[in-house]
């Protein structure tokens, strides 16, 4: 995640970001490989080979993260609230407790649901693409 980072900046958040990041691994890879030119860790066809296969598996991420953001759309905003704290402020358990006035115990369960109702969000999502 390190070489995303410094190149974050070039993203085009209107793009497939899966696509790029897929990329930026690539040239990470070859740049890598070039400083350890005495080492020989990928042939060049199984770098290019491991290169195509990352495009399709790209693709079903973006329409899932596409899901996944439509479904936290459609949360309660208690839960998105929850949500919002856990991974986008980068909270733990413990912060959130003392932050809402809950035992950690009932945070996680509240955390648990919330994850069961999004998963269900973004499988119904995902089936529905492939209808």
């Amino acid at each position: 995640m390190w070489c995303f980072g410094k190149k974050f900046s070039q993203y085009d958040p209107t793009g497939d970001f899966g696509a790029w990041a897929c990329r930026i691994a690539h040239y990470e890879m070859l740049k890598h490989r070039e400083s350890m030119r005495r080492i020989k860790l990928l042939s060049d066809e199984a770098l290019e080979s491991l290169a195509e296969a990352a495009v399709p598996i790209s693709a079903e991420l973006s329409e899932r993260r596409t899901a996944l953001s439509d479904c936290l759309k459609k949360l309660p905003s208690s839960d998105h609230d929850l949500i919002r704290q856990k991974y986008f402020e980068g909270l733990s358990v413990g912060e959130m407790s003392i932050r809402l006035g809950r035992s950690t115990h009932a945070i996680y369960r509240e955390l648990s649901k919330v994850h069961g109702l999004l998963l269900r969000c973004v499988k119904r999502a995902s089936t529905e693409v492939l209808s």
